[in-house]
């Protein structure tokens, strides 16, 4: 029986991968690189501090993860401001789980600062009880770690928890962790491979809540 619900952050919770997508091609044109929304998608769900390292070390870039990730973030910010929307249906199936007593928790590989910042602008914060970002793991998706913590955090097993995710390397985690878990079809999030996923949905409002519950 599933006690909790642990859900990715961005492309699942909120329409943000465009607004990342951007800020990160801006970011690596500062340093004379023309990036592709291709190449970046490959990265989806994993934490900023993999992808830059990775990218950095390929373009041959005279620069940090650090200084990179915060310029991207002045750029995100200001892209959020007007451009961060909740995902279709979302925030009906987060009060349908609340209504039926079930944990709710965020496991995501954005920063614990982004994350609060989603969630307050949404005015859905109340909803969660608790939130792992990056800074808590020492390993990015896919490994398991992220919802290994939160399954903690939310005192359930990890049989007992549902995973929400729309990357690969999320589904991937949330299957390592030996969770259940739904794929969530973003079109915004890119070519992503969900077939491990034990459910597909592009649309929210189709789910059949007891039966996924069950």
């Amino acid at each position: 029986m599933i006690k909790a619900v642990i859900f990715d952050l961005d492309g699942v919770i909120v329409e943000s991968e465009n607004a990342h997508i951007e800020a990160e091609k801006q970011t690596f044109l500062k340093y004379g690189v023309q990036i592709s929304a291709d190449e970046l998608h490959k990265y989806t769900g994993a934490t900023a501090k993999v992808m830059f390292t990775e990218l950095i070390a390929k373009y041959k870039l005279a620069t940090t993860f650090e200084e990179m990730f915060c310029e991207k973030e002045d750029i995100l910010y200001k892209l959020l401001e007007d451009d961060a929307e909740p995902t279709k249906g979302i925030i009906t199936l987060l009060w349908k789980l609340k209504s039926r007593k079930i944990r709710l928790a965020i496991g995501s590989s954005s920063p614990k600062k982004q994350i609060k910042y989603v969630l307050n602008k949404l005015d859905i914060t109340h909803l969660f009880d608790s939130a792992v970002g990056a800074e808590d793991v020492a390993r990015s998706k896919p490994d398991p770690e992220v919802f290994l913590k939160a399954a903690g955090k939310l005192g359930v097993s990890p049989s007992e928890c549902l995973v929400v995710e729309d990357s690969s390397l999320g589904v991937e985690a949330a299957k390592s962790a030996h969770m259940k878990c739904i794929g969530f079809r973003n079109p915004n999030s890119g070519n992503q491979d969900l077939s491990k996923a034990d459910i597909v949905t592009d649309d929210f409002s189709r789910l059949d809540i007891d039966a996924v519950l069950s």
